[in-house]
């Protein structure tokens, strides 16, 4: 029986073209099709033997007292003595290595993708400036190729450095660490309140009457990727209830993400030894139901890692994909 929170309804539509963008040149629609760069191959033309790994990741449990869930990332507010009021559980799972498994992961089917994606060599990534300018532009054209988007709104990205920590944390530790709990990034709440926050009102509600989804970018900007890989769960293996809301406290600003509760029937995957021309393309929300709408994730303790393995060095890409040319419709608000 398929997951109530990936249907998997049929094959993933054609993806398509639209603008692109290759190092810089505005390309035509009709030529797009034509450049459109490929995929990174995830199976190898002879059948190889599954290659899989092991490693450490944190579930979430309800709290104990019975609250509502949060997580504050910055400054605890007076009274407030935790991060977090969740519970964790630690858990070892297999992990099975994409490019050798027997299937081809869809964002329609599977919630994830393994594309390749590659940006000027000399982008300074702190300069948050020139990553918007010369990078952007750049995954506005894959998102499209990818997902078959009309448009995209891009808003966001964040720099990570470091090694997975799976111990609870008493205080907040900010954004520029590897996040070491099974999670995504939206839920039915926040996928359509983001898109408030994000555009002017008018905007925001003519789209939101389109088919729209937010789409993450993962890459690393070192590789290949040994220590503290970031994972993926197959999202046709989660079930609804698996998943739970919690208020994430930013200052100035509080989102909703899922935390999500152990399950043996998660599957997950990760390319392994990824390097900085390649990406994964998830999603986090979809306003319809008939796809893989959450995909859970994390980075991981992974027990093969060498000793030696510098500290994992990545970039997470955030989205709004919308799909004005297929017929209007009221995004889903339930799982």
């Amino acid at each position: 029986m398929p997951s109530l929170v990936a249907l998997q309804s049929g094959p993933a539509p054609a993806l398509k073209a639209d603008v692109a963008h290759a190092r810089g040149h505005v390309v035509t629609k009709a030529a797009a099709a034509s450049i459109a760069a490929p995929s990174v191959p995830q199976r190898a033309a002879q059948p190889l033997k599954v290659q899989t790994t092991t490693g450490a990741v944190r579930y979430a449990k309800q709290p104990a007292d019975g609250q509502e869930r949060r997580i504050y990332v910055y400054d605890l507010p007076e009274g407030v003595d935790k991060a977090s009021n969740l519970d964790w559980e630690q858990h070892d799972v297999t992990v099975t290595d994409l490019r050798t498994a027997p299937q081809t992961f869809t964002l329609h089917e599977n919630g994830f993708q393994l594309e390749r994606f590659e940006v000027p060599q000399d982008i300074d990534w702190q300069n948050e400036q020139e990553v918007k300018e010369k990078v952007y532009p750049l995954l506005d054209a894959l998102l499209k190729r990818v997902t078959g988007a009309t448009r995209t709104h891009i808003f966001d990205h964040t720099l990570r450095n470091g090694r997975i920590n799976l111990e609870p944390a008493g205080k907040p530790t900010g954004r520029g660490q590897p996040v070491p709990m099974v999670h995504v990034d939206y839920t039915t709440k926040s996928g359509f309140e983001r898109l408030d926050a994000l555009l002017p009102q008018e905007e925001a509600d003519r789209l939101k009457k389109t088919p729209f989804a937010a789409v993450q970018v993962w890459r690393p900007l070192k590789g290949p990727v040994d220590d503290s890989p970031l994972v993926m769960i197959d999202a046709s293996t989660v079930d609804k209830e698996d998943l739970m809301q919690y208020a994430i406290h930013f200052p100035g600003r509080t989102g909703y993400n899922y935390a999500v509760k152990h399950n043996p029937k998660h599957k997950f995957y990760y390319a392994k030894g990824m390097n900085v021309d390649e990406a994964y393309v998830f999603v986090c929300y979809d306003s319809r139901t008939d796809r893989a709408r959450f995909t859970p994730h994390t980075g991981i303790k992974d027990y093969n890692t060498s000793p030696n393995a510098p500290p994992r060095e990545s970039v997470e890409l955030r989205s709004y994909c919308f799909f004005e040319d297929l017929p209007p419709q009221q995004p889903a608000m339930q799982l």
